[in-house]
């Protein structure tokens, strides 16, 4: 069934676009709005948002295992991307990440969020590449600078990152892609 977003909060996309706030923070409303119009409890999903990414631990550091079932560490160079989006469950460590959203201010250098993206992009490699073969899903990339953002499909069963870039935020393609994302996992 094809997810309504209502027509106020693509009227304050419009307006945020039109009139960028001060600070970052104040997309993530919106966009926790957004995610949870396509990605909601009710049909299994979890918004999470500041979603901690911990890495593998060091050798005879102390160990957890995380909310998607991997061995980790703490490290000062965790990532914590803006929304992850996974599967949701009652086990504290089953879910299954399917969507990394950051956002960034437009000013940002493309340098400065490259390096954070691809922190991101490769921890979510990396869990990939733990997972067993039935398990194996694609985890999607955005980049968001304001009206437009970059999209990155990471194929499980390749190291190669697919990359589209100049899409609008709250566009229809967008949409259709967070469309997909859901309609893959609930069917």
């Amino acid at each position: 069934m094809p997810v309504s977003v209502p027509d106020w909060l693509l009227a304050r996309f419009e307006a945020i676009y039109k009139d960028p706030a001060h600070y970052e923070a104040s997309y993530y409303g919106p966009v926790n709005m957004l995610l949870t119009c396509y990605f909601s409890a009710t049909d299994g999903f979890m918004v999470k948002p500041q979603a901690r990414l911990r890495d593998p631990p060091a050798p005879g550091a102390r160990t957890s295992i995380d909310s998607f079932g991997q061995d980790v560490g703490t490290h000062a160079t965790d990532g914590n991307p803006d929304f992850l989006v996974s599967t949701g469950s009652a086990q504290l460590n089953s879910d299954i990440p399917l969507l990394i959203w950051e956002v960034k201010k437009p000013e940002v250098s493309d340098e400065d969020a490259a390096k954070q993206m691809d922190r991101y992009i490769e921890w979510a490699k990396r869990y990939q590449r733990n997972l067993a073969p039935e398990m194996k899903a694609v985890i999607w990339a955005m980049l968001v600078f304001g009206s437009q953002c970059r999209v990155f499909r990471l194929d499980p069963h390749s190291e190669f990152v697919n990359f589209y870039d100049g899409e609008q935020t709250t566009g229809d393609k967008v949409r259709q892609l967070l469309q997909s994302i859901r309609d893959k996992v609930i069917n």
